[in-house]
């Protein structure tokens, strides 16, 4: 091998190196990681309720909500029904509400982690509202002779 081919072998090695590594995250960079998972919650109405996330990666991940596979805006939901999203990542909602289906808090909802190096989703959860049971009885009217020891059913 001659030495101009060496040398155009190193360059071709060196430039095929530098083009992977400028294609790839930094080093110290993380794809954010699920940690914790929201879990189905049943509530009743106008009491508060947490759908807990949380996730790890480099650079720290910042965390979005979905409802029913769509971003969660809570700044264009109305005053105390409006959820909050908290610092470790985790959505509390101080009333719970239902509702016409778009505005009602109960859904199917997940919790989006993104950060420069990636994206992860966690897996979903559904939040149900307990209306409290009703009981509703039927009365009846009978009208009739009844003689002594005979079973009425």
């Amino acid at each position: 091998m001659m030495r101009g081919e060496l040398v155009l072998r190193i360059y071709w090695i060196l430039s095929a190196v530098r083009y992977i590594q400028g294609s790839r995250p930094h080093p110290d960079e993380e794809v954010p990681q699920i940690v914790h998972h929201p879990s189905d919650v049943v509530v009743r109405v106008g009491s508060p309720a947490t759908l807990s996330c949380r996730a790890e990666g480099n650079p720290e991940p910042s965390i979005q909500w979905l409802r029913n596979g769509v971003p969660l805006e809570p700044e264009k939901m109305e005053g105390q029904s409006r959820p909050i999203i908290l610092p470790e990542g985790s959505l509390f909602f101080l009333s719970v509400v239902p509702g016409r289906k778009s505005q009602s808090h109960e859904a199917v909802y997940a919790c989006v982690a993104r950060n420069s190096a990636g994206t992860a989703t966690s897996r979903n959860a559904s939040l149900h509202i307990a209306g409290g049971l009703q009981f509703y009885i039927s009365s009846f009217c009978f009208s009739g002779l009844i003689s002594k020891g005979q079973y009425v059913g």
